[in-house]
């Protein structure tokens, strides 16, 4: 699999539920900077009356195989996020900047991988930085500390205190 299939398999599973837009120009505003997200979602209109919020969020891919340089890549997959989330974007004329930013890689990591991406993420979360990814049943969760949404074939989970707080400075 590539990071470009790893993309198209996430945009035909997510787009149900999400406004799907790819290869979004932005701007950092710190580094000034352009820059370009892999996805930016936004929920239906159903999602959102299940709790989930209506604001956009940004979804970064990175295919990962193996131990192998993985540790510099997840370590940098992370920071690109967290840069993200502080970043605008153009949308439908608009500057908007992602209420969050998810993660997505293959669901089956090598473990020291998947403990190194757990760790770099605790501390993404400040970031509002959290992780994308399915089920065997095909469903979505969204995590940071805890679940934040999720699918099921029963419906949908939103747990809106799970969704991270805005912080800068002392947190």
């Amino acid at each position: 699999m590539t990071e470009r299939s790893l993309k198209d398999s996430l945009i035909v599973n997510l787009s149900k539920d999400f406004e799907v837009l790819e290869e979004v120009w932005g701007y950092h505003p710190i580094y000034e900077t352009r820059l370009r997200i892999d996805i930016l979602l936004r929920a239906k209109p159903h999602l959102i009356a299940e709790g989930f919020t209506s604001e956009w969020f940004g979804v970064e891919c990175k295919w990962v195989e193996g131990a192998i340089g993985q540790t510099s890549k997840t370590n940098r997959l992370v920071w690109q996020s967290i840069t993200y989330a502080q970043s605008t974007f153009e949308v439908q004329g608009k500057s908007i900047r992602p209420r969050f930013v998810a993660v997505f890689t293959p669901d089956r990591l090598e473990q020291s991988i998947e403990r190194h991406l757990a760790t770099l993420l605790g501390v993404g979360l400040y970031g509002c930085v959290g992780k994308l990814y399915f089920y065997r049943d095909g469903s979505w969760g969204i995590k940071f500390a805890s679940i934040y949404g999720r699918s099921s074939p029963e419906g949908y989970y939103v747990k809106q205190n799970q969704l991270p707080k805005l912080r800068a400075g002392s947190v």
